[in-house]
């Protein structure tokens, strides 16, 4: 009795484990390059724990995930603030519940990302912090701005890479906002002379869409003939009593581009409570035949 006690006791921790540690990679699966979508969102930070937070975070990344493998784009990009703060245990967590993603992953650094060893983590986890991605025509450039401007050596590769363009589309992603779309309000990148050099490319380069969070809203604009998105619903407080939680479908038509907004509940849903009580049975089962046996 005592040896099944112990074999009960390991597979629950393995389990366990599993549930909020495991991580399998996605391959790519094939697509077509001139017709494709990605689902875009930021700030889903707290999601990696339902009782840590009063807000519905967890809640909402978890139905915004189900949401995304429904609908099943080509890839997803996270516009940072990913986790409440760079600690271990967030970053490990954050990567378990992404890896029910059914779709490629573009993770992008935000200042909360960065907080105590956070960009450690986050490079030992996800790769450079800056990088660039190509997809049938169109090119996409995910830059590090999370502590509110860019290095110079940051600097150099994007204008080389805007420079080298042969004609693809392109698209820009990155944390914090070059300018806040709201009258009056200056939430934006500190580093205001850099962020005007930015537009400056942007607009010299003819890139069709920056998109970036940091607010926690939707806040489309368009500056210089090119269309930015701020796209901050993935879970963490929303900025206005006007916002919701949302996500973003990217849908590419050759060079062409539409945006779709998909808005997210901050109710659990009956997956995840499923996912829940299987965990929680388990747990169940194992006190109630330790305490049995051990009368």
């Amino acid at each position: 009795m005592n040896l099944v006690l112990i074999c009960l006791w390991l597979v629950s921790l393995i389990l366990f484990y599993h549930r909020y540690f495991g991580f399998t990679a996605k391959p790519l699966k094939e697509f077509d390059p001139q017709r494709f979508s990605l689902a875009i969102f930021g700030d889903c930070q707290g999601a990696d724990n339902p009782f840590t937070s009063l807000r519905p975070t967890y809640f909402v990344f978890n139905n915004l995930l189900d949401s995304i493998n429904s609908r099943l784009p080509l890839a997803t990009v996270i516009l940072g603030d990913m986790v409440v703060s760079g600690r271990a245990y967030h970053y490990y967590r954050l990567r378990q519940q992404l890896s029910r993603l059914r779709t490629l992953l573009y993770p992008v650094l935000g200042n909360h990302d960065l907080k105590y060893a956070g960009r450690e983590f986050f490079t030992n986890i996800f790769g450079p912090t800056y990088y660039s991605s190509c997809l049938g025509l169109n090119t996409f450039l995910f830059l590090d701005n999370a502590s509110g401007s860019i290095d110079q050596q940051q600097l150099e590769w994007l204008e080389t890479q805007l420079k080298n363009n042969q004609g693809n589309s392109l698209y820009v992603f990155m944390h914090q906002p070059l300018f806040d779309p709201r009258p009056g309000q200056s939430y934006a990148m500190s580093d205001r002379v850099q962020a005007k050099k930015l537009q400056e490319l942007f607009s010299q380069a003819k890139v069709k869409a920056v998109f970036t969070s940091h607010l926690h809203g939707y806040y489309p604009a368009i500056q210089d003939e090119i269309h930015y998105y701020i796209t901050g619903g993935g879970g963490s407080t929303l900025t206005s009593p006007q916002d919701y939680y949302h996500y973003l479908l990217l849908h590419i038509d050759h060079d062409q581009f539409n945006i779709e907004i998909v808005k997210l509940s901050a109710f659990p849903s009956i997956s995840l409570f499923l996912r829940w009580l299987w965990l929680f049975s388990l747990w169940g089962l194992v006190l109630w035949l330790t305490f049995s046996l051990v009368r």
